[in-house]
């Protein structure tokens, strides 16, 4: 097959010049992946716990933070040309690498497959409102896997021009949503809203830890799209553009029916407010934009792990794994699953930009099969962040930034006291 993924997206190799694309087609993608079901689920759950006030500023500081950590991946990635998983080696060692990458590739189809399951739970409730149909859930989680995987089969090229026309629609739709809870509420009494007690996020500090954590995976993998950038500073404008605004601005629209509903069903809440029909287009132009691309990162490290299989069949195989994720039930541990990301993703791209920065060091530069140093780094750093997530110890207040700060430094420690040589 001479169109899947692999072949037009290098997932063994470098990025050639005829394959760069500009920030702003950079920024299309990752909006379109942002405005997704579990992230509207979030949303609303978010402010509901938080209320207005403090649930916005919590949006916009994961924005910035994001913005930030994922403009610093991006650039490596982008200086480098390299998928993450040819990036990590060099700190990691290729073992290092490789068990590292399978934990990124579970994260990725796990994702994929809690999406999914959003998604066919999410058209059920739509069809018995708004048509009155009443088929199993299974029915529209299974057609939405294959629509899914179907589509990554297409590669880069494929996610960048569904995202040219869906992202236009999704906006379209939220700003719909945002006049029209408007004419139910006004923007005072919104604001003045506060957090309810029942909800599973009570903190400023969990607010935004949860929030990095559901795309922690995408911004610590961000080289395998910024690869593709021009220059570096195209990396800028999309992460800027994306994460730092209008991801935010949009999400919170999503979110906003939960003021006044106190639910953070996005779909009922869309219905609750009149837009019916709107609801069932958003949430399957959400979930697909959004969901083929954790499909992509799946496939690009599962081409790395299973070097002598067909690439499109690596690609059939993650997304079948993801499907049955959906149907064993994974939306149930929505908010769990963000808390583990969280803890886990952010200290490997803590390692891993420590270690290019201090040694300009990228892909397979190092004969060593195992860097000790580097899972010691990225082991305390999770530690950390599971620590400050389930019990009463505080370092930042939010997990992620504790998880990533103290592996990078703990990276940067050991190798400024003990230089390692190059290739060694």
């Amino acid at each position: 097959m001479s169109n899947n993924i692999f072949a037009e997206n290098y997932a063994r190799g470098v990025v050639p010049e005829k394959e760069l694309v500009s920030g702003v087609t950079l920024a299309i993608v990752l909006i379109g992946m942002m405005l997704t079901l579990p992230m509207f689920v979030l949303g609303g759950e978010l402010l509901k716990g938080l209320g207005a006030r403090q649930g916005v500023a919590a949006f916009f500081f994961a924005g910035v933070l994001l913005a930030a950590l994922a403009s610093v991946t991006g650039f490596i990635g982008a200086k480098t040309r390299l998928s993450t998983y040819s990036i990590i080696i060099a700190p990691f060692g290729a073992i290092g690498a490789k068990a590292l990458t399978a934990v990124l590739s579970t994260v990725a189809i796990g994702w994929f497959g809690v999406t999914v399951g959003f998604f066919g739970e999410a058209v059920d409730v739509t069809l018995r409102e708004i048509a009155g149909v009443e088929w199993p859930a299974w029915i529209y989680k299974l057609a939405g896997g294959a629509l899914m995987t179907g589509t990554v089969l297409f590669g880069f090229k494929g996610i960048d021009l569904l995202n040219r026309i869906a992202v236009p629609l999704l906006v379209l739709v939220l700003i719909w949503s945002g006049i029209t809870l408007l004419g139910q509420s006004s923007l005072e009494e919104l604001w003045r809203t506060q957090g309810r007690a029942d909800a599973s996020i009570q903190s400023f500090g969990l607010g935004v830890s949860t929030v990095l954590g559901i795309v922690a995976g995408l911004a610590g993998g961000m080289p395998d799209l910024m690869r593709f950038a021009r220059t570096s500073n195209d990396v800028f404008v999309a992460c800027v553009m994306s994460f730092g605004s209008l991801s935010i601005v949009f999400t919170i629209l999503a979110g906003g029916p939960s003021l006044v509903t106190a639910s953070s069903d996005f779909t009922e809440n869309l219905i609750a407010i009149g837009l019916g029909a709107p609801a069932l287009a958003t949430l399957i132009l959400a979930t697909w934009t959004t969901n083929i691309v954790n499909l992509y990162a799946a496939s690009l490290s599962l081409a790395r792990l299973i070097e002598k299989r067909t690439d499109w069949i690596l690609t059939v195989g993650a997304g079948v794994a993801g499907t049955v994720v959906a149907l064993s039930g994974a939306t149930q541990h929505f908010i769990g699953i963000l808390f583990v990301i969280g803890a886990m993703i952010p200290p490997i791209a803590g390692v891993y930009i420590a270690h290019y920065f201090l040694t300009r060091e990228a892909g397979e530069t190092t004969t060593a099969k195992l860097r000790p140093r580097a899972l010691i780094a990225w082991a305390l750093g999770s530690g950390a962040a599971f620590m400050t997530t389930f019990s009463q110890i505080s370092l930042s207040t939010v997990p992620a930034i504790d998880a990533f700060a103290i592996s990078a430094s703990v990276y940067a420690v050991i190798t400024l006291t003990f230089p390692q040589r190059a290739g060694s």
